[in-house]
């Protein structure tokens, strides 16, 4: 009797036979290769899609997580609006540095003065730690110069009265501080409410001259609104330059000016101003020019209007 010779053993992956007690049959047909399990379970997680998890989470966590860390309170504040100096303050807050145009809204003694307008040190910033710069609307070099350096920066809008309580609540938004920013808000409205109705709708014409002769304030401006609520009006629409003849054909019945630009002796002998009311009067008054900034001291300013207006 002839026996069946074995068929020699499949060689390995790595090129090897296999040994005698692995030989498989001729007769036998050979199984097809089984994957260990359906491609949904645990060991297949690791897809071509699923191994773009990682990288999608560390976006995620480099880009997701940025609002978050903005929201955070800046530690060390370089303020470059002399309101925000002054709302900064009274939220007992104050800045860590400011430019020269703050001193005028900086309690005594000041934060360290960096700089003048747009013109700061980087090399002072990095030694004081500041976190954050404060600036108006219209510095966007210096908040690209800011934001390219690392910074936070948090642009104010342009400032009119009646968005006063909406510069309280941003910046108490910013330090964290908005209940308190939110208390200082209602105060203001409040107060502000008392003094307007004193003063009624007299609509006194005024004539706010601004640092020079003829450049006059205009109704729509910061100084307008002052005066509207202090009582008085504009007798120009928009600020700049006024002739003579137009101040002296609007017969202004006040005029004021910023304390240190100007005099009423010089104001009233002007050619042609002895016949304005506020001149033959004698009521040429200077402001204070901390009362005329924007945004540091609004309600005493509108006091101090109307008390000169009565």
């Amino acid at each position: 009797m002839i026996k069946a010779i074995p068929s020699p053993a499949p060689a390995s992956k790595g090129g090897s036979p296999t040994t005698a007690g692995e030989a498989v049959s001729l007769a036998a047909p050979i199984a097809p290769k089984r994957k260990c399990c359906p491609p949904d379970c645990g060991k297949h997680f690791l897809t071509k899609r699923h191994k773009r998890w990682p990288v999608l989470l560390l976006l995620v966590l480099l880009f997701g997580c940025a609002p978050e860390q903005s929201k955070r309170p800046p530690n060390r504040i370089l303020s470059l609006s002399a309101a925000a100096t002054a709302v900064l303050t009274r939220l007992d807050l104050p800045p860590a540095a400011i430019d020269e145009y703050g001193l005028i809204a900086a309690d005594a003694p000041p934060p360290p003065v960096i700089g003048k307008g747009a013109a700061i040190s980087l090399e002072k910033i990095t030694e004081l730690e500041i976190d954050c710069v404060i600036l108006w609307y219209y510095q966007e070099e210096a908040a690209a110069r800011f934001r390219s350096a690392g910074l936070r920066v948090e642009v104010l809008p342009i400032l009119r009265l009646n968005q006063y309580p909406d510069f309280l609540r941003q910046l108490g938004e910013l330090t964290g501080q908005t209940a308190q920013a939110q208390a200082l808000a209602s105060t203001f409205r409040r107060e502000l409410s008392q003094i307007a109705a004193e003063a009624g709708n007299a609509g006194i014409p005024v004539y706010f001259e601004l640092y020079s002769p003829g450049k006059a304030a205009g109704e729509e401006s910061y100084i307008g609104d002052l005066l509207r609520a202090a009582g008085g009006r504009s007798i120009f629409a928009r600020t700049g330059l006024a002739s003579a003849e137009k101040i002296i054909e609007n017969a202004p019945e006040i005029i004021f000016y910023p304390e240190g630009f100007g005099n009423p002796a010089e104001i009233a002998a002007r050619p042609g101003f002895a016949s304005i009311p506020a001149v033959r009067h004698r009521r040429i008054y200077p402001v204070p020019r901390r009362l005329i900034t924007e945004g540091i001291a609004p309600l005493e300013a509108v006091e101090y209007l109307q008390a000169q207006m009565r």
